[in-house]
């Protein structure tokens, strides 16, 4: 697994997928809350950014289940964050999770 800045470790897993329903998921911060002004986004392979909710430690996305059925099962995608850095006035970006999307149900 590479390291970036400040000691960041992105780590593989995949995006289980549903046809016909809506993609509801969460994922927290071991580390803590994420500073204010952090943004994270999926960014999938077609193109596709689905951008989360961001409140305390915790990273939350609801998307809607016809924008689901756009993702091709298999589809590479990095989970990226991108917190403010003062210094810069830029933000410090940083790939969280990678890996593809699988489809748990096949129509």
């Amino acid at each position: 697994m590479k390291k970036y800045g400040m000691g960041w470790k992105a780590f593989r897993d995949h995006i289980n997928l549903n046809h016909g329903y809506d993609w509801i998921f969460s994922r927290t911060n071991e580390a803590g809350n994420f500073p204010p002004g952090t943004t994270i986004e999926i960014r999938w392979k077609t193109g596709q950014v689905w951008p989360a909710t961001v409140e305390g430690d915790t990273a939350s996305w609801r998307v809607e289940a016809e924008t689901v059925l756009l993702v091709p099962d298999g589809t590479e995608f990095v989970i990226a964050v991108a917190y403010p850095n003062a210094a810069t006035e830029t933000t410090d970006d940083y790939p969280w999770i990678f890996g593809h999307a699988r489809y748990d149900i096949k129509e």
